[in-house]
C-alpha cells in the first residue's frame, strides 16, 4: 500500500497517508478510503474501466513525467551554470554520508546546530574552512560510528608535515622525534659511508639489527600515521574550539579566533622543514665531535 500514500482519494479528495485503511478497486487498483468505497459501491474511475486501463501504470507513467521534468529543469540549471563559466558537474553533488557539494553552503548540507562531540557543526567548519567538503562527512562519520581510522596519503610519508599545516604542533614535533629516532641507524652508515665519525661500529651485528628493527618500526609508525591522522585532527579541532568557546568574552571574537586557530598554514610547513633539518643538522655536529 506504501504506493498510494501522498496520492488523493478519488472520492473525497483527501491525500492517503500511512494510518488511512486503503482498499483498491479489484478490477482497475484505483485506491479508495475503505469508508468512501463503502458510500460508494462501486469504482468511480470510469475513465480506467472504459479504457482498459490500470490506476497503477497510469501512476508509473505519472512518476515518469514528473522525473522527466525533473531532470530537464536540472539539465536548464546546468546549462546556464555553464553560461557563467561554473561547473555544474560539481554543485551540488553528492558527497558521502549526505552532503552535499555546495560552495554558498558552508555546512556542506549539514545542520550547523548538529553536535559534534560538545561543539557544533557550524563550528567545525569554520574550523576546517576551505577543507570541509572533505572532512565535515568525515567527522560526522566518525562522530556517528565511533569509527577511528581513515586514509591519509600524506602522512604516510610526511605526517610531521600535515601536523604542521594543521598547526598540530605537539604532534608535529612529536612525528620529527620519533622518525628522527628511528632514522638514527640509517644516518649513522651514511655518515660511515662519507668518512665522518659515527659513535658506532656499523658493520656490527649488533648495529645491523638495530637498523633492521628501526626500519620495521618506521613503517609501523607510518602506517599508524596514515590511519589515525585524521581522526586525530578531529580530536583536536573539538578540544580547541572548546577551549576557545571557554575563553573567548564575545560571538566575534569567539568566531575569529576558531578561523584563525584552525584552517592551513603554507609557512608552518616551512617552519617545519626548518626545525626537521636543524635537529638533523645537531645530531651530525654530536655525533662528529663524540670521540
Amino acid at each position: 500500500m506504501e504506493e498510494y500514500i501522498g496520492q488523493a482519494c478519488l472520492h473525497c479528495g483527501k491525500v492517503f497517508t500511512a494510518e488511512d485503511d486503503i482498499v483498491s478497486c479489484p478490477e482497475c487498483g484505483t485506491p479508495y478510503h475503505r469508508a468512501c468505497w463503502k458510500e460508494n459501491g462501486r469504482c468511480i474511475n470510469d475513465t480506467l474501466h472504459e479504457k482498459g486501463e490500470s490506476w497503477i501504470s497510469q501512476r508509473k507513467h505519472q512518476i515518469i513525467k514528473e522525473r522527466s521534468a525533473e531532470k530537464q529543469a536540472e539539465e536548464f540549471e546546468q546549462a546556464a551554470l555553464r553560461e557563467r563559466g561554473e561547473s555544474p558537474q560539481l554543485i551540488n553533488a553528492t558527497l558521502y554520508d549526505g552532503a552535499r557539494l555546495n560552495p554558498d553552503d558552508p555546512c556542506c548540507g549539514f545542520d550547523p546546530a548538529e553536535d559534534m562531540d560538545g561543539v557544533t557543526m557550524g563550528d567545525v567548519a569554520e574550523f576546517v574552512r576551505d577543507n570541509r567538503f572533505y572532512y565535515l562527512p568525515l567527522f560526522r562519520l566518525m562522530k556517528r560510528t565511533g569509527k577511528r581510522f581513515s586514509f591519509n596519503l600524506i602522512c604516510l610519508f610526511f605526517p610531521e608535515l600535515y601536523f604542521a599545516n594543521r598547526k598540530m604542533w605537539g604532534w608535529a614535533l612529536s612525528s620529527m622525534i620519533i622518525n628522527l629516532v628511528l632514522y638514527l641507524p640509517m644516518l649513522f652508515k651514511q655518515n660511515s659511508e662519507m668518512g665522518l665519525h659515527v659513535p658506532l661500529d656499523v658493520t656490527a651485528a649488533a648495529f645491523l639489527q638495530w637498523g633492521q628493527i628501526s626500519n620495521a618500526a618506521r613503517l609501523i609508525f607510518s602506517a599508524l600515521c596514515c590511519l589515525f591522522a585524521n581522526r586525530l585532527y578531529y580530536r583536536y579541532a573539538v578540544r580547541k574550539i572548546g577551549r576557545i568557546r571557554e575563553t573567548a568574552v564575545s560571538e566575534a571574537q569567539y568566531h575569529a579566533e576558531i578561523q584563525e586557530a584552525g584552517g592551513t598554514s603554507l609557512g608552518n610547513i616551512l617552519l617545519a622543514l626548518i626545525i626537521e633539518a636543524a635537529l638533523i643538522f645537531t645530531v651530525l655536529i654530536v655525533t662528529t665531535l663524540m670521540h
